[in-house]
């Protein structure tokens, strides 16, 4: 965390180096540290705090606490990386941040913001260059103050899942690769599959040895996959069921839990 109000997020070497430069109004108290690890940036005006923190899956969470409705409706994000990177407004209000050839290299999540009894606040991205701009539509009747606001930004190729694991199946009496997507992950499964698809397979089989990798194994990753909404919970790849290769025929089959395993 840089004096000025900028994150510097290290993706290491299969991610990204960014600047986040937060939206503090330029006359922040110094960054202090809460308890759950934030950092927070108290705005003497009281109208808008700015904080920061790491989520479990890497991403890091840029929060912007509204006070009341005098406080701004729109907050700038500055990003900058060494190698350059491109901000565009993606499906489903997310921004991809793409590489200079065009690559997907991280994702900053959709828009959300809520009032202090939970009510979503009408909130959506702007981009000009490099700024991201979160407009947050807060000065409505009836809502209630603190209304918070919570960019997402995931910067590396490793969060696009929360974890990933090996695991005996007693059940089926195997063992398995289980993972939990991250809100990344999720996002790219339901609006980017054809890329997940690929970008997701090949993950994995960098951080697990890929000659573990069964037919039936890319078989089920597919599956689960292209199940997009179907599919919330983990995916858990059997690694000796038998290999499929006409398992679309079962997609629409009932229970939808176990459209994947066959």
């Amino acid at each position: 965390m840089g004096g000025d109000a900028t994150a510097l997020l290290d993706g290491g070497s299969d991610g990204l180096q960014l600047s986040l430069e937060l939206p503090t109004s330029g006359q922040a108290d110094d960054a202090a540290v809460a308890g759950d690890g934030t950092t927070v940036f108290a705005d003497p005006t009281r109208q808008t705090d700015v904080g920061i923190q790491t989520l479990e899956d890497g991403a890091v969470r840029a929060l912007t606490v509204i006070n009341g409705p005098q406080a701004p409706t729109r907050y700038d994000y500055k990003i900058d990386a060494d190698e350059g990177v491109v901000l565009e407004l993606a499906d489903g209000g997310a921004i991809s941040i793409k590489g200079l050839d065009g690559s997907e290299q991280g994702m900053i999540h959709p828009a959300w913001a809520v009032d202090a009894n939970g009510t979503a606040v009408s909130t959506h991205y702007e981009v000009s260059g490099n700024i991201v701009t979160q407009v947050v539509e807060h000065n409505t009747p009836g809502l209630a103050y603190p209304v918070v606001a919570d960019p997402k930004v995931y910067y590396a190729w490793w969060q696009l899942f929360t974890w990933s694991e090996w695991r005996w199946n007693s059940y089926y009496g195997m063992n398995q690769l289980s993972m939990e997507l991250s809100g990344w992950g999720r996002y790219d499964a339901i609006f980017n599959a054809g890329q997940f698809l690929s970008s997701g397979w090949s993950l994995l089989q960098s951080k697990h040895s890929w000659w573990m990798f069964t037919p039936s194994m890319r078989q089920q990753w597919e599956c689960h996959v292209l199940g997009g909404l179907a599919e919330w919970g983990t995916f858990d790849l059997e690694y000796e069921r038998y290999s499929n290769p006409n398992w679309r025929s079962r997609i629409g089959m009932w229970p939808v839990s176990q459209t994947c395993n066959w």
